[in-house]
């Protein structure tokens, strides 16, 4: 039997005695997932056409929706990609008064640990302000006119600024848990967050006005839990905060042009629903379409967490390949839209429902394994996410002012295989799934020093080189040799001569055999 064959056996020995994820209750975890969920609750709320900001005037909420939508994307987009530069000049700021020398790695970082009471009551209840500002002004609304727009701008700005501050500082929160114990919590959470949209379809003004205030409310009360409770590990403290991302496109790169190119698919399809058809859907079929969303989505990943109990490893590709069925469906169903609407809605929101957390959990692979920042690698993925969103809808804007709604529903037969194949070039280019596997799930079950110290031990095992140990614990990582050779300021060829004699060594060919080879060392 060899060392797979015993780590299956004995892990399904130990699974009857202890189940792979945690799914007991605790108070931490129903504060990350009622936090989390309220947070990501309410930003769909606003964003998506059917949420808190209808308005009577243009289906769709056009007159407060829109420009409300398009600042908050371009806010959000904008503050989580220059997070990092805006971290490191905060790091240098403090170091200075300090009387400290500047240093990328001085280990400072934003995040829960070091956030002020005051200051996290501000931004929550500037989210509870630019969330109730969109509904009154949605109720308010009689004619298409400026001021309106001009006042759901400025509520758009601060609805931006407040999502990318507590994506970052969720971002710290989740990447400092270990995956085990709150995976079931996310989920839970991104499941739960279609709830709200329900009660929405029932709720008049005062009830969305009251979703808008007490959401973000209701998250930054979670989030200072942490800190207050001392429930937050500090599992990142590991990491080299502040320090720059060298080399070729890595695993946050391409997970956030993932990311980019399926958000904007997504976006694509729900505004061109919404902008060329011309029988809207019915306003009381909305509540159907969340309660399938909900029930579609908490059955896919419960299925999804069953599976990896029982096999006792993490399986990511199946969320993502599940994500990318129902996205492609999706396309396939924007031919269909002036017909079938119900069914398009219904498939587009069950994909953005799965390829979400999907994205959230690839982040925090990154923040664990690679050793990332967490504001850069949540500020780039997400940021992305956000442009992709204002991108499509402009695009779609832009389509309907150059050709209008009769002639885009001849296209929609090019716009439906346009959509497919970016899905498609994503799911084989951009984040194949092998890239996934660089990421080594079954490593999560190891903490940083835990991890290093392994490959270091094998080194040893092995007879490698000071100079082959640095490069295998990299390899172990996932990074590629364009890291690799300005890591450690050597050549491609000297990196690429180093690898060769190590898996010479190791017996092995591929990284993925060399992650193979530390993961058979678990059992």
């Amino acid at each position: 039997m060899d060392a797979r064959d015993a780590a299956a056996r004995d892990g399904g020995e130990r699974g009857d005695a202890e189940p792979f994820l945690a799914v007991r209750g605790s108070v931490a975890r129903v504060r990350l997932w009622a936090g989390f969920a309220a947070f990501v609750a309410w930003i769909n709320l606003l964003f998506c056409f059917e949420g808190l900001l209808r308005d009577q005037v243009a289906y769709g909420g056009g007159v407060i929706h829109d420009p409300l939508f398009l600042a908050a994307t371009l806010a959000a987009a904008l503050l989580l990609l220059a997070s990092p530069r805006i971290g490191r000049s905060a790091v240098r700021r403090r170091a200075a008064r300090r009387g400290v020398a500047e240093s990328g790695d001085s280990g400072e970082a934003e995040g829960p640990a070091r956030l002020s009471p005051r200051r996290l009551a501000l931004w929550s209840v500037a989210g509870a302000v630019a969330g109730v500002a969109g509904v009154v002004l949605s109720a308010a609304v009689v004619q298409d006119a400026v001021p309106f727009r001009v006042a759901a701008m400025a509520a758009g700005l601060v609805a931006g600024a407040f999502i990318a501050r507590f994506t970052l500082w969720w971002g710290a929160v989740v990447s400092a848990f270990d995956m085990r114990e709150v995976l079931a919590s996310l989920c839970f959470a991104f499941c739960v967050q279609w709830l709200p949209f329900i009660a929405v379809v029932f709720a008049g003004a005062v009830g969305k006005t009251v979703l808008a205030a007490a959401l973000p409310l209701c998250s930054g009360w979670c989030l200072r839990g942490f800190e207050a409770a001392g429930d937050l590990p500090r599992k990142t403290q590991d990491s080299p905060l502040g320090r720059a991302d060298v080399g070729k496109p890595s695993a946050t790169g391409r997970i956030a042009g993932a990311l980019f190119c399926f958000s904007f698919v997504i976006q694509f399809v729900w505004t061109f629903n919404v902008a060329m058809t011309s029988e809207p859907l019915d306003e009381g079929l909305f509540w159907a379409v969340f309660a399938l969303v909900f029930g579609a989505s908490f059955g896919i990943m419960g299925l999804v967490l069953a599976l990896m109990n029982r096999w006792r490893m993490y399986r990511m590709e199946l969320f993502y390949r599940s994500a990318f069925l129902f996205g492609i469906a999706g396309s396939c169903a924007l031919g269909v839209a002036h017909e079938q609407l119900f069914f398009s809605y219904t498939v587009v929101y069950v994909a953005y429902a799965l390829i979400v957390p999907t994205m959230w959990v690839l982040s925090w692979s990154v923040v664990f394994m690679q050793k990332e920042d967490p504001a850069r690698v949540f500020g780039r993925i997400f940021g992305l996410q956000y442009l992709a969103f204002f991108c499509a809808f402009v695009v779609v804007k832009l389509v309907q002012a150059s050709v209008g709604a009769a002639e885009a529903a001849d296209l929609l037969p090019y716009f439906c295989l346009g959509s497919a194949l970016v899905l498609t070039v994503a799911y084989v280019a951009v984040l194949p799934e092998r890239t996934l596997f660089l990421l080594s799930p079954r490593l999560f079950e190891l903490s940083h020093a835990s991890l290093d110290e392994r490959c270091r031990d094998i080194a040893a095992h092995y007879a490698l080189t000071a100079r082959e140990t640095e490069i295998f614990a990299l390899l172990a990582r996932g990074r590629d040799v364009g890291y690799i050779e300005k890591e450690l300021f050597i050549s491609r060829n000297t990196v690429n001569t180093h690898r060769k004699n190590l898996y010479r060594k190791l017996g092995i060919h591929t990284q993925q055999e060399l992650l193979s080879l530390i993961e058979e060392t678990l059992a």
